[in-house]
């Protein structure tokens, strides 16, 4: 047997992972970084709308979690907060920002991402693409939006 293999997929491990919220204490870097998630959420909601109308439209769906979470990830850092990690950016949402009900919503998205990225046999079919938009339409992009009243009213203080 491979001892790599065996090492590391075969055998219990103990893993150690550093903390996945560093503060952020510097203006520049606040701004550099909610600057960075804010054309990332672009990106991907601009993906996500492009692949809703292709012939696989459940991608649509993971784009735009992904646009989600850079979209709180933005809001977090003019918070002071760098987060990687998917569980952290919904507490941050949720307690930092104070919206449990937009972290619940993350926390959907995130489970249908989930469902879809490990779904196998997939194929295109009407309801791919209504279950699909009905998902961006009622969490994503309403996510979003809410999103970003909150960043302009963090602006504006």
């Amino acid at each position: 047997m491979d001892k790599e293999f065996n090492d590391k997929c075969l055998n219990e491990r103990t893993i150690t992972q550093k903390a996945s919220v560093t503060p952020l204490i510097r203006k520049e870097d606040i701004k550099s970084l909610a600057e960075k998630h804010k054309n990332s959420a672009d990106y991907f909601i601009g993906g996500a709308k492009v692949m809703l109308q292709s012939k696989t439209p459940l991608l649509a769906v993971l784009l735009g979690y992904f646009a989600m979470e850079h979209k709180a990830n933005q809001l977090l850092a003019l918070h002071g907060y760098k987060v990687e990690s998917h569980i952290c950016t919904q507490l941050g949402v949720s307690r930092i920002v104070g919206r449990k009900d937009l972290a619940e919503k993350l926390s959907t998205v995130f489970n249908e991402r989930q469902d879809i990225g490990y779904r196998l046999f997939s194929r295109e079919n009407k309801d791919e693409h209504a279950y699909s938009q009905a998902i961006i339409d009622k969490h994503i992009l309403t996510f979003l939006e809410e999103i970003d009243k909150l960043i302009k009213e963090r602006q504006e203080r």
